[in-house]
């Protein structure tokens, strides 16, 4: 099958590489230029784990416009839909490859938009600019640092759209969906949902929402034990042993970023509120994140005078990924900056950035935290929870050790001479 996938990022690039490696005939157009010309050289501009290695791997060509569009059965559309400042998706990027795909892409082919959109657009776009095309909903959902696991290996496919792109779109996903099993073991099925882009559409922005509600309902409950004096490693773990609850999205602290949930949970928000609905539990949600950020820098305020050092741990939004999109950690490095405080970071995929709350980064964890007055973990990297504690407090200037991720051990801390501030801004029972 012939596809063009327009976009290079996260979903577009591992999408395009997937299926190149099933059989498909895979073009990926990328009009940024510093992204085409590392993709073309076979370098990874993601830094996401496996990609590196399958560019070296797959025929996928790479290209600024694809002169042969016409050729595509399907056109998989994965561009960014960036949150605007009233909440709402902008749409400008999806609607200017649409109208380039109704000028090149022959009657009939499937538009499948991989790219999250409100409810509603496909059907736009469908009576619209892409009149002659089918459009199919078909979100994805990637976790970044597991994009490629994610598509390899999916727990689901969704995609709705005209009843004529079906078997198109089930051609496309069919080497994917086969889940390999042990010796004599018939292969399990990945679920493809097949149902109308409406709902498609909702499907995507319903699980997000969810997964962040998860987490702010696990934030408030391991604030709530702070102060009651009970255990949250305990009650979370009880919550987790429950079948309907499970121990996913289950650990506390200094709330969720990145490049979905915020964009996602508030483009819902908005949703609702543009169809006379008041989403109250999401609501709750999203002011809750807020205030858990707020909380983690109140906190370090009260105990920090207002010049201090900070040693900032991790800068992207979670371990795994150099992402900085909506990053907790930079949103607290801002509130710190503007008190007056300095904030040094470090981060192991990070080397350098361009953001004006952070001083400076440093090439490893303890040059960072170097005469820090505190030291506070940020991204949830497996390296933090295994520092050399001692050695951490000996180059720092204060005692105080905030975990804003959950990661290190309070016995460990205390006994290096830190006061370990975790969850709730409380020391640990």
């Amino acid at each position: 099958m012939r596809l063009t996938v327009i976009g290079a990022g996260y979903v577009g690039l591992t999408s395009a590489l997937a299926f190149a490696v099933v059989g498909h005939d895979v073009v990926c157009v990328e009009r940024d230029p510093v992204r085409l010309s590392r993709l073309l050289r076979r370098e990874d501009p993601l830094g996401e784990p496996g990609v590196g290695e399958l560019l070296g791997q797959t025929a996928v060509r790479f290209v600024e416009t694809d002169p042969e569009i016409d050729r595509a059965d399907v056109v998989l559309v994965a561009v960014g839909t960036p949150m605007r400042p009233d909440g709402h998706a902008d749409l400008v990027q999806v609607d200017e490859v649409s109208r380039s795909i109704a000028f090149g892409a022959r009657p009939g082919a499937v538009v499948a938009i991989r790219s999250t959109v409100p409810v509603g657009t496909c059907d736009r776009l469908q009576t619209g600019a892409l009149l002659h095309q089918l459009v199919v909903s078909n979100p994805e959902f990637l976790r970044e640092g597991h994009a490629l696991q994610d598509t390899f290996v999916p727990t689901r496919i969704v995609a709705g759209g005209p009843s004529a792109a079906r078997a198109v779109v089930e051609a496309l996903y069919a080497p994917l969906r086969e889940r390999p099993c042990g010796s004599g073991v018939a292969a399990a099925q990945v679920p493809l949902i097949w149902t109308t882009s409406r709902s498609a559409e909702l499907a995507k922005y319903a699980a997000n929402g969810f997964l962040a509600t998860k987490l702010s309902f696990v934030n408030e409950i391991a604030n709530l034990a702070d102060v009651v004096g009970a255990d949250a490693g305990a009650v979370l773990r009880t919550m987790a042993l429950d079948p309907r609850i499970g121990a996913g999205h289950l650990r506390p602290g200094l709330g969720w970023g990145g490049s979905c949930f915020p964009k996602d949970t508030r483009a819902l928000a908005a949703l609702a509120a543009g169809e006379g609905y008041d989403f109250i539990v999401l609501r709750a949600a999203i002011e809750q994140n807020n205030r858990q950020l707020a909380q983690f820098a109140l906190m370090i305020e009260r105990e920090t005078p207002t010049d201090a050092s900070i040693g900032l741990l991790g800068l992207a939004f979670k371990a795994g990924t150099a992402d900085t999109r909506e990053s907790p950690a930079l949103a607290l490095a801002h509130r710190l900056a503007r008190t007056g405080r300095r904030v040094n970071a470090y981060d192991p995929a990070i080397r350098s950035t361009s953001d004006t709350a952070i001083s400076r980064v440093d090439p490893d964890a303890l040059a960072a935290c170097t005469d820090a007055d505190a030291v506070v973990v940020a991204t949830e990297w497996p390296e933090f929870a295994a520092l050399d504690l001692r050695a951490l407090r000996d180059v720092t200037r204060g005692d105080l050790l905030v975990d804003g991720r959950a990661v290190i051990d309070p016995v460990r801390a205390a006994a290096a001479g830190f006061r370990y501030r975790g969850v709730g801004g409380l020391p640990a029972g």
